[in-house]
């Protein structure tokens, strides 16, 4: 008897490490990327993130041109670009452009197809996802629904963790 029930105990918890739980969505952040602008660097035209085509893993990354964390994490993302070319990086900060246009230049960012730097006119990091500071990386997926929020110094073996998951 106490081995029947030592092989059902077993065999259910089998059963749930198998199953793949979907984590839950943090207070206020709906499962869709939200819609919502970044100014560009030519400061006239804006991306709005509901024109992002579906297809391919989302990061949007929240950061500042004078944090060693996010200058960081750019620097490794920017080294080991060919590890992450099916990803779409739009870095957005609320600093001014010309901070920004130096931070682009610093990294050449310019460079990649798939980053895109621009400005967070409306400060929609701080109010929507309530950003408590930087770096702070919003994943989604290929579908453009909600995977994971990323806050602090991170490299990218721990993003890719995120973004393989």
């Amino acid at each position: 008897m106490r081995s029947l029930l030592f092989v059902l105990i077993l065999a259910g918890i089998g059963i749930a490490s198998c199953t793949r739980y979907k984590r839950a969505l943090p207070p206020g952040i709906d499962k869709d990327l939200p819609s919502f602008n970044i100014q560009l660097l030519d400061t006239t035209v804006k991306l709005n993130t509901a024109n992002i085509p579906k297809g391919k893993t989302v990061v949007l990354f929240f950061f500042g041109p004078d944090c060693p964390y996010c200058q960081a994490l750019t620097r490794e993302i920017t080294k080991r670009m060919d590890e992450l070319k099916d990803v779409r990086f739009y870095m957005a900060t609320m600093s001014d452009f010309k901070e920004i246009q130096m931070y682009d230049t610093l990294f050449k960012l310019d460079q990649y197809k798939n980053v895109t730097i621009g400005k967070d006119i409306k400060g929609f990091f701080v109010t929507y996802y309530k950003a408590p500071g930087f770096p702070y990386l919003v994943i989604y997926d290929k579908k453009k629904e909600f995977k994971q929020i990323v806050v602090g110094g991170v490299g990218v073996d721990s993003l890719k963790k995120v973004i393989n998951s």
